[in-house]
Parts: C-alpha cells; sequence; structure tokens
C-alpha cells in the first residue's frame, strides 16, 4: 500500500503505534532529522549543506538522500518518488514523500 508523507505537515507522535503507522513515523522523523542530530549515531539523517546549494542541485541531492536513508534504517518502507512542492514563508525546501509498505 502506497503513503505520501508531507515534510510540511507537522506529525503528532503517537508512542504506541504498531503497523504501518509505526512505520510512516519512522519514516517522517527520518526525513525530518538532521545529520549530527542524532546522539550515537552522527550519520543518521539528512545532510543539512543539501539545503546551501542551488535549488536544482538541493533538491536533486535530498531525493537522493530520502531514498538513501529510508533504504538503510527502515528497510520495512520502500519510496517511491520525491516530489518538491515548494518553499514556505519562512524559506523551508516542502517535498511529498511516496512510500510503499
Amino acid at each position: 500500500m502506497q503513503y505520501t508523507i508531507n515534510t510540511s505537515r507537522p506529525l503528532q507522535l503517537n508512542f504506541g503505534a504498531k503497523g504501518n503507522e509505526r512505520i510512516l513515523q519512522n519514516v517522517y522523523n527520518l526525513i525530518n532529522t538532521f545529520r549530527y542530530e542524532v546522539a550515537y549515531n552522527r550519520t543518521m539523517g539528512i545532510d543539512p549543506a543539501i539545503f546551501d546549494k542551488p535549488l536544482d542541485t538541493a533538491i536533486a541531492l535530498y531525493t537522493a538522500e530520502v531514498f538513501r536513508i529510508v533504504s538503510d534504517y527502515e528497510p520495512r518502507a520502500e519510496v517511491k518518488s520525491v516530489n518538491f512542492t515548494g518553499i514556505d514563508t519562512d524559506g523551508n525546501m516542502e517535498f511529498e514523500v511516496v512510500v510503499e509498505i
């Protein structure tokens, strides 16, 4: 089954999540975590240097990073596509990530 995760929408953590809900929550957390934020796993997350690049380069690098971290850290989910949806008023890039579980 395919699910769409929108990075611009905040996720309310459910500590009792099970099944697909837990997997989706894990993917959401992975794609919204920057590298060096996780204390005992410094390489987990998106490289923050990506966002200092020109827009086209940043989109391509972010897409590659999403595929990498999801396959490395949440193998129960498979990324089908990563779509750039725009930039919010604060200058943050927004994406839709489609995963299949």
